[in-house]
């Protein structure tokens, strides 16, 4: 193989392998942010966070919809005003206020607030 081709090949994989990840290209990147249980998640992997999420919504069928828990989680207005780093930071703030209000509960043999077993819920359907 001649070396310009094999540079040009190797420069096209790369791009073709960094592109999934940028931001740009992830659909529902924000609905993702409230999905994701940023405290939990350093303590599980996302296998544990679906089993909790499915557990939480076999235990409140209530919930059991993706508008639903999305809206529990943060309103529309949030949604579509806020960057995903301030959702994080809002969520994450919800957590805290959830454990200091004692609104803790066991899911799937886990502590969580509230606010994590919901996102671990909306995470569950988005990611099945």
């Amino acid at each position: 193989m001649e070396r310009r081709l094999f540079v040009k090949l190797s420069a096209f994989t790369a791009m073709a392998l960094t592109l999934p990840f940028a931001e740009s290209c992830s659909t529902g990147s924000k609905e993702q942010a409230v999905a994701q249980p940023l405290v939990f998640s350093h303590l599980a992997d996302a296998k544990a966070i679906r089993e909790a999420g499915t557990d939480y919504r076999k235990n409140h069928q209530t919930e059991d919809d993706r508008q639903k828990l999305s809206q529990l989680l943060l309103s529309d207005k949030d949604k579509a005003s806020l960057s995903k780093d301030e959702i994080r930071a809002k969520l994450d703030k919800q957590v805290t206020e959830d454990f200091k209000a004692g609104n803790i509960l066991v899911v799937k043999g886990w502590v969580m607030s509230i606010t994590e077993a919901r996102q671990c819920a909306l995470f569950s359907i988005i990611k099945p």
